[in-house]
Parts: C-alpha cells; structure tokens; sequence
C-alpha cells in the first residue's frame, strides 16, 4: 500500500521565520518516521530556490522566478493573497495529489484551501494562529469546516471549543519548542563581561519585535516604576531585543519620556562581521566595535541574529518578560525557559497557557478592551503589579533564583518538545484511511452550468430564498446553504454593500488586519450573480484541468 501524501502549507522551511521554522521541525519529524510521502508549499520562497536543494522532501515554490512567464510574475504582484500560494495551490495539488493538506497560519492565509474546488479530495488539518477572543465568526466557521484542528496552546483549544459550541474538531495541542542551541550558560558574570555588561546587574529581558500589540510603553512604564520602589535603583536595567524603526513604537521618544536612556540596552548587529553587541540606544545606525565603522543597526527582521547568538542574549537576563496585549503564542517565552530563565507574561491570550506550563509569573491584567478593527479582547496591563512582581522576584535571594531558573527549564523539558508537538500530527495522519484515487482525485469531474439571470426578480422576494437560488442554481453547491457564506450573502443583498473579498472571490471577507482597512463596496443581485457564475467556472475550468490529467473525460 503506499504511503499517505501530506501536503503542508506554510512559509519556506528554509526561512527563519516562526512559521518556518515550526513547519521544517515538523516536517523533519515527520520525514524521520518514513510513514508518510510530503511536500511543502512554500510561501516566500522562489519556484526555483537553490536552497530546496537540501529540503529531503517535495518543495512547491510560491514566488514566480525568472524563469517563470512575466504574466505569472505580474499576476502574483497583483493579488495580495498570491504570496501565501493561492494562485498555484491547485496546480500543486493535481501533481501531489494530497490525502491531507495541512496548514498552520492565520485565517486569512489559509482559507484559501477552503475554497478550493479540490477540497472534496483531501482532508484538511488546521492549525490556526488564536491570539485573542472572540474569533470572528467567519473564520470559525472556517475552522468547523476542517477536518482536524489543532491549537498552538491549550488556552486557544478552549477558546474554539467554547465559541463553536464543540463542533470545531479540535483534536488538541501541537506547541512549537525552541531551537537546541538554546540551553542555560552557567557561567554569566563572563557572558555578561563579553557584552560589556556589569556582571553584578539585575536584568530584566525581552525579545519582542517592535509593532504595536507589543506594550513598550508600558514595559518602559512598568521598568520605571520598579526604579521607584527599590532601595538600589543603579543595579537595575533593561535589555530590550527588538527593532527601530520599525512598524510600532517611538523608542528614542519613550527613552526620553521615562528618562531611562541609561537604563534599557538594545542589540545591534555589526554590519560588517554581522556580530551582535549590546549597546545603550545610540540611534537607528551606530558605530560598531568590531570595525569601528558606522552602520551597525539595531536586530530586525531583516538583519537578525544566529540562534546561538540571541541563546547568549537571553542568557544574560535574570527575568524574561513578555509584555504584549495579546499573542498567538509568543516563541520567546520558550526560548527563556530552555536557556533556564524564570519567565513573566501578561495572563491573557496564549501566553495564559505558556506561563503557566512554564509555572512562571502571571500579569494579571488591569482590563480587557474591545478592538475596533478585529472585534477581539486585548488587555490592558497593570504596570503597577508588574512592578511589584519584578520587585518581588529580585528580592529572593540568588539561590533561590537559580533553582527557579532550574525548574523553569524542567518545565521547557516537559511541555515544550519538537518530539511532543510532532506526535501530535502524526496521531491524526495515522488515524485516518487512504480513499482510493477513484474517489477522490481520479473521480467523475463535478461540473455545473450556471443557471440563467432572470431578466426580472419577481417582485418583493425574500432575501434568504434569493441567496438560496444563487447558492443552488449559480454556484452549483446546495452544500453551501445554511453556511456562513449564505448568511453573509442575505446580509449583503439585504444591505446592498459587502465587504473586501478575499482572493477577489465572494466566499470569505478579507481581515481588517490584512486589508488595513474595513473596505466596503456597492453590492446588489447583479453583482452576487456575477461573483456566483465566477465561482462556479472557477470550479469547472479546475475540474476541466483534472479531467484532462486523468484522462477523465
């Protein structure tokens, strides 16, 4: 019998991002049980990338090349969901032929595989990022219609059970871990020397990038008030890992708003060397003391450090914190407690789940606020109580602390494992049966003929029973009645306005987050039968494209 084909959507495993990197941990475990046949879609990386050379398993490159056509290239940079693989996503699956597709990023990245006229075929495991609540209704109905959903914490798992009403087929938690070159040095006082840093310092940490759900201000807010309350504020400091500038904060004006420009060090990477060395703010671009050249920029995204290198900088902390209003996990906190450093976080969002496995410091916060563009919770800090808490934990004494840093890394050790999340996929791919290809891949093309637009509406009919014909008679899908997409289109005839389309298809509205703005367009019976007609061609040119590879017809 042969082996189960995994199609994996994600960003590029040869990438460093966070979703690439948790793809190519999977992958590998995956890989190494030789169970399974895989191949990834890799958004971000080039279709002919030399750097899939090396990947052991099928590589599907997102980003057109130069050798691909210029209206493949003109295409992909119109369409703003083309970078996430929606434009080759069918074309890969008539080569592949996946039982399962899986895909592990936000809704708008992913639900494209929901509208796929191929869904029927493969079965499709999500595991969407949940970094607040209430998640949107559409993009939990989106996640009703998977057939295997994991979270990346337990506190996500609750929040989609709870607001389906368990019809989410939530299958349980899948947590990223850290990389092995994080481990605990145990030799500080000379790692903090390396850096120039006085050995004999208190530190509190962060590795936040610099956008606006990650609360500088109220860190920087929170690091000054615990200047006021202890007795030897001169042994205190920040260390913040981050970016400038960047898509979030004014740090030089917070510096000079708390006047703590002597207090909160920063990384720069050397420009030439590309070593990184910790510095008070000295601007966007400094000096470096590996060269004495100028050019050296703080870490960014762009311009990051070896995981080896940031394990050092993590390692000169006495206290990690994660202060931000909301996470979809928040990797660093992880990456703290495998290199032994106790970890405070704001207890809200995934970082709940995360503090508590790592039995660390919860934030409680003062409240929870509305947010008008997603119409999710994110919380309010009490930067007193975290003040309060970081007094606290500095006034045990270094013994105790480093016995605190010693559970913190058993607790990484028991929850946080490559080995642990990798089990997790592979339960739920050996759970489920091959179907024969000619049922699914190899069978009967499904095509439809659009049926006729009237050339008058009857007079006063009901909303619900016109969207029902579009659904049934249009589109061609009688499946789709009593779904999200049938409740948005009544609303939209109703209103006579829609919202952003996603991938330029009425099926799924876009996110405000990803669309910067809540769009809005006329909208009205000639417009919905249009977009429905699209669809259904859409399906029968793909199905047509199927048939032809098979020869099915």
């Amino acid at each position: 019998m042969r082996k189960k084909r995994i199609l994996f959507c994600s960003e590029a495993t040869f990438l460093n991002t966070g979703y690439a990197t948790y793809t190519r941990e999977i992958l590998n475990y995956l890989h190494s049980t030789d169970k399974y046949e895989i191949a990834e879609l890799s958004s971000y990386g080039n279709r002919h990338d030399p750097r899939a050379e090396q990947i052991p398993w099928k590589y599907y490159g997102v980003v057109p090349d130069e050798k691909c056509s210029e209206q493949e290239r003109k295409q992909y940079a119109g369409q703003a969901t083309a970078q996430f693989g929606e434009l080759i996503f069918e074309e890969v699956c008539l080569d592949f032929m996946p039982d399962v597709v899986c895909d592990i990023r936000d809704f708008w990245m992913l639900d494209f595989e929901e509208r796929s006229p191929f869904r029927p075929f493969y079965k499709w495991c999500i595991m969407p990022t949940v970094d607040a609540k209430p998640q949107a209704r559409q993009w939990v109905a989106t996640y009703e219609s998977a057939d295997a959903c994991l979270t990346y914490s337990e506190w996500a798992g609750k929040i989609l059970t709870e607001q389906s009403g368990g019809k989410i087929k939530y299958i349980g938690t899948a947590s990223p871990s850290a990389h092995s070159a994080y481990q605990p040095i145990k030799n500080k006082s000379a790692l903090r020397s390396s850096f120039g840093l006085n050995p004999e310092s208190f530190i509190i940490g962060t590795v936040m990038r610099n956008q606006r759900r990650k609360l500088y201000p109220d860190l920087f807010a929170a690091f000054k008030l615990l200047l006021s309350k202890v007795s030897n504020p001169e042994k205190y400091f920040l260390y913040c890992h981050t970016s400038y500038p960047d898509l979030g904060w004014d740090i030089p004006e917070l510096l000079q708003q708390h006047n703590l420009s002597s207090k909160v060090y920063f990384t720069y990477i050397c420009a030439q060397t590309g070593k990184p060395f910790a510095s008070l703010f000295k601007g966007a671009v400094t000096q470096s003391p590996y060269s004495n050249k100028f050019g050296a920029t703080l870490s960014n995204v762009r311009n990051g450090v070896e995981y080896e290198d940031l394990s050092k900088i993590i390692n000169l902390f006495d206290l990690y914190v994660q202060y931000a209003n909301s996470e979809g996990f928040g990797l660093p906190q992880v990456e703290a407690a495998a290199c032994g450093i106790p970890v405070m976080s704001t207890d809200y969002s995934a970082m709940e789940s995360v503090i508590e496995n790592l039995n660390g410091i919860p934030v409680t916060p003062k409240a929870l606020y509305k947010e008008l563009e997603t119409g999710c919770f994110r919380a309010v800090p009490d930067n007193d109580l975290a003040s309060d808490l970081m007094k606290t934990f500095f006034e045990k004494t270094q013994e105790e602390r480093d016995i605190y840093g010693q559970e913190t890394r058993k607790a990484f050790e028991q929850y946080y494992t490559w080995e642990k999340a990798g089990s997790v996929w592979e339960t739920y791919f050996d759970s489920i049966d091959i179907i024969p290809e000619q049922y699914t891949w190899k069978s009967k093309p499904r095509l439809a003929t659009p049926s006729p637009k009237p050339e008058k509406l009857p007079p006063n009919i009901e909303y619900d029973k016109l969207a029902r014909w579009l659904i049934t008679n249009v589109l061609c899908e009688p499946e789709k009645i009593n779904s999200f997409m049938e409740a948005r289109l009544i609303r939209d005839l109703m209103y006579k306005t829609t919202t952003a389309l996603t991938g330029g298809m009425y099926f799924n509205e876009n996110s405000s987050l990803f669309d910067g703005k809540n769009a809005r367009s006329p909208f009205d019976f000639n417009i919905a039968y249009d977009h429905m007609v699209a669809m259904c061609n859409k399906r029968n040119f793909w199905e047509k494209r199927r048939a032809e590879k098979f020869n099915l017809l």
